[in-house]
């Protein structure tokens, strides 16, 4: 069941406190519909012993006994970010369609405890800027990082979240990633760190075409739940999550109205002929230095990534 039949599903039940269940043919006895308030609403049935699971503002968790059966609830308290809670519904039915084992309370509560940082919202909204260049970082993670290195090796290399480092980093290999509009011909250097090494390593840009939100495009929040989805490793999702929280990340809709075509990905070797400043060039007294990078004067250094 995917996030839209999720809410189709829901948009079914008119009444407080009325359930549906997902599908007789799910091993689990898994409900959506609203509680008492009206807030749309997951609910597990079963025979189990309840253990504290916490909520927060967004997301209410209640534990009901009865005399045949105890019941989870998790009860989404808010009228934005649905999207975030079909997500996580989705993800809940989805990876327990194949249980076999005797005690579901335990498979699911351990699924909420990946998902419940995601639900921490946070007062500050990433600008255009920063929507942009943590798609190209999740795009490198993704598609080059974790496929070369293994997934959690990748993701202890990622510092991204750190402004004086470099993005990824791997012993001697290292990778800065610049993402930018598809009409630009220029990479903004922030730091002096982003290509200062004594070990030669690459500049990775990605170029990207803003679109309308109906388009069939990259955008952040999907980005993010494919790739948390595609861990195996309960500790790779929470160092996942827990760099997302470094770079200001937590899950919004507004981020939805961000959309881009992906165009472009190109390489490009920093080594001791590349045009870029270095620290030991620097005069005495000077602190910090922010620079531009002419892409159409580097092509001669592109190579494969």
């Amino acid at each position: 069941m995917n996030k839209e039949e999720v809410r189709i599903k829901l948009s079914l039940v008119i009444n407080n406190s009325q359930y549906v269940r997902v599908s007789d043919n799910h091993p689990l006895e898994l409900y959506l519909g609203k509680n008492e308030k009206g807030y749309p609403t997951l609910r597990y049935n079963g025979v189990f012993q309840p253990v504290k699971v916490v909520g927060n503002a967004l997301l209410e968790i209640k534990q009901i006994k009865t005399t045949n059966y105890n019941s989870l609830l998790f009860c989404f308290n808010s009228v934005d970010n649905l999207s975030l809670f079909y997500s996580f519904c989705e993800d809940i039915i989805t990876q327990t369609e194949n249980y076999s084992g005797d005690n579901g309370y335990v498979e699911i509560v351990n699924r909420y405890n990946q998902w419940k940082k995601m639900f921490y919202g946070s007062s500050k909204l990433l600008n255009e800027n920063e929507i942009l260049g943590l798609i190209g970082e999740l795009l490198f993670l993704q598609k080059f990082a974790v496929k070369r290195y293994g997934t959690t090796k990748a993701l202890n290399g990622w510092s991204g979240p750190e402004p004086t480092h470099k993005d990824f980093s791997y012993e001697d290999d290292w990778f800065e990633i610049k993402t930018i509009n598809s009409f630009k011909n220029s990479v903004f250097i922030s730091s002096i760190e982003q290509l200062d090494s004594e070990n030669v390593g690459k500049l990775v840009i990605y170029r990207m075409e803003k679109m309308s939100p109906s388009f069939n495009g990259v955008s952040l929040n999907n980005l993010v739940n494919g790739i948390l989805q595609s861990f195996e490793l309960d500790s790779d999702k929470d160092i996942f999550i827990e760099k997302l929280k470094q770079v200001g990340y937590a899950y919004n809709e507004v981020y939805d109205n961000y959309v881009y075509n992906f165009i472009s990905v190109d390489s490009y070797s920093v080594c001791d002929e590349f045009p870029r400043i270095k620290a030991e060039q620097l005069a005495a007294g000077i602190g910090k230095v922010q620079y531009e990078v002419l892409i159409s004067l580097i092509e001669k250094f592109k190579e494969t990534l």
